[in-house]
């Protein structure tokens, strides 16, 4: 059967099964009735500008957002390695917000320029339906920066009711709070940045109906701090990276009597679970949820093992066994004592040892729940044959593999992230076995101490799903030979996103004229130098760059990487 020939409830139903950027490429402008169709599908559709190619980025904004930005409701913007200068094209290319009449979510993530920031802050206003205004990784490195003003903007929009606020700006790291009044937000998560204790009560007295609050406390004594009482708060998330008197958090939970969940994030410090009864018993009766994680780094010379058992005793009481069944989990790992709720997910170098106020819980049932494996020498030890991590998305791994290893990983189906350690080419075939074995892996790294040519391994190795490749940490630069051999081997051929190491510029063209599907690349030549990061283009037009936009399709946007500037970003 022809796909026109379906009625509109099917091609809804398989409409949904696309992404807003799929649905534009594929369908829009086909006949009128698939373009009526989608205007009644993108109402709820949203566009997702992370890893698209340049081109399809010009694409929709060209081609597409004339007609088609009246009926969006979600869009998602990056200024990151994947995309550089993303945001500021997408706003050269839009004369105003008010073409996104529909328009509820906006994200935004790695903004660098104040003046961009304030500038999509000013479009925002234009906005009349936008209740969720997301800001991730931004990192403000401009000469004056008013977050007073920025905080300003974002109170004063009418309809905002969630935000997250992750800009950090060069040379602070205190939160300034709004100076103006907004009724309609109820969900804040504060990121990157630090708040006092005294700061709390006037975001409060500027944010009433606040029922949501994701903060990171600079410490939780202050003797200028004034209790108040915040009946709005119900959900509350403390994190800090550093130690914050969190045996005094009672300052800050003494004014939340209404709360109904609680998670506490400590990298430096851990309260125990008769204090915490303490606080809870006495401030938070309403309290339904406690998530807990937690770590400390202990001196040497204690026996860590000694106060992991006093730790683990204080939360068996009859308030936590009984009460509420709120069961953690204690790990050990060298010096360091981690401290979880049953229900919170692990993510650290896996423990030596494992203990648990569960007393159905064991260690099998802790590693089904792992899905990252990021310390290279774990199937070195000894490790229990009972053994079995099935769950794995991300895997670190030294060669040679050791024995143990494919009895514990039966299989690698949810592999996503693979980054080889000490690869040589005597190993290619265990190498081509763990690929063998991961049907969905869609990143693969390699580090190689040795100064031999990799090439040879990596033109052989096979993975269909493949689609990005780090090879920066292999010790051998590309020639334009290797090059052009790579871009015609099985991974060079489906490689989307590149990072590599190379002998000179003309290799960077021979690699984008030759591998089709590439739409980023991240590259260091071998005469290059480290050049001073600059928040100005201009200091940024060096003439390798200028050189290479001569002699790469003029779409292509070429940057210096902020972080390293050795390295070269490509967007293509």
């Amino acid at each position: 059967m022809s796909l026109e020939l379906l009625p509109n409830e099917i091609l809804l139903d398989i409409f949904e099964y696309f992404n807003g950027i799929d649905l534009l490429r594929t369908f829009y402008g086909l006949n009128n009735r698939f373009n009526m169709v989608l205007h009644g599908r993108f109402p709820n559709c949203s566009i997702d500008f992370h890893s698209i190619s340049k081109y399809d980025f010009d694409t929709i904004c060209q081609c597409y957002f004339p007609t088609m930005s009246k009926y969006i409701s979600t869009l998602l913007l990056f200024d990151n390695e994947e995309t550089p200068k993303q945001i500021k094209l997408f706003l050269s290319s839009m004369s105003s917000f008010n073409q996104f009449i529909q328009l509820k979510y906006l994200s935004l993530s790695n903004i660098r320029s104040y003046p961009i920031l304030i500038r999509i802050l000013e479009e925002c206003h234009h906005l009349p339906y936008l209740t969720h205004l997301n800001f991730y990784n931004c990192y403000l490195q401009d000469n004056h920066v008013d977050f007073q003003i920025i905080m300003n903007h974002i109170w004063s929009l009418s309809k905002l009711t969630y935000c997250t606020m992750g800009i950090a700006i060069q040379g602070e790291c205190m939160l300034c709070t709004p100076a103006i009044t907004s009724t309609s937000l109820t969900h804040l998560i504060i990121d990157r940045i630090q708040m006092e204790l005294n700061q709390i009560n006037r975001l409060f007295e500027f944010t009433p109906n606040l029922q949501y609050l994701s903060l990171s406390i600079r410490s939780f004594t202050d003797n200028n701090y004034q209790p108040i009482s915040l009946p709005s708060l119900t959900d509350l998330s403390i994190h800090s990276i550093i130690t914050c008197n969190a045996l005094n958090m009672t300052n800050l939970l003494q004014n939340t009597p209404n709360l109904h969940r609680l998670s506490i994030d400590l990298s430096c410090e851990i309260v125990d679970g008769t204090h915490l009864e303490q606080i809870i018993r006495n401030n938070l009766p309403e309290l339904e949820i406690l998530q807990l994680k937690m770590k400390m780094i202990l001196p040497l010379g204690q026996h860590i093992q000694n106060r992991v058992d006093v730790l683990l005793n204080s939360f068996q009481s009859s308030f936590w066994i009984d009460d509420h069944q709120w069961f953690i989990r204690c790990f050990t790992s060298y010096r360091t004592i981690y401290l979880y709720s049953l229900s919170t997910k692990y993510e650290e170098n896996l423990p030596v040892t494992f203990k648990s106020t569960y007393q159905h819980d064991d260690q099998q049932d802790f590693y089904h729940t792992v899905t990252k494996l990021i310390s290279p020498t774990f199937f070195d030890q000894s490790i229990p044959s009972s053994i079995r991590l099935i769950n794995l998305e991300e895997l670190h791994l030294n060669l040679p593999i050791a024995e143990q290893f494919w009895t514990l990983v039966p299989d690698l189906n949810r592999l996503k992230t693979l980054k080889i350690l000490l690869h040589t080419n005597a190993f290619r075939s265990q190498v081509q076995a763990l690929l063998d074995r991961a049907p969905h892996l869609y990143r693969l790294s390699i580090n190689q101490h040795e100064s031999t040519n990799f090439s040879t391994s990596l033109f052989k190795y096979r993975n269909a799903s493949i689609r990005e490749l780090d090879l920066r940490d292999i010790n051998y630069y590309f020639n334009e030979e290797d090059c052009f051999n790579f871009s015609h081997s099985p991974l060079g051929m489906q490689c989307e996103k590149l990072s590599i190491l190379v002998s000179n510029r003309q290799c960077v063209v021979t690699l984008i004229n030759f591998i089709t599907k590439l739409r980023m690349i991240n590259v260091r030549c071998k005469d290059e130098i480290y050049i001073q990061p600059s928040i100005s283009e201009e200091d940024n037009e060096d003439e390798c760059i200028q050189w290479l936009k001569v002699h790469l399709p003029s779409r292509c946007v070429i940057v210096r990487d902020p972080k390293l500037t050795c390295n070269i970003l490509i967007w293509i």
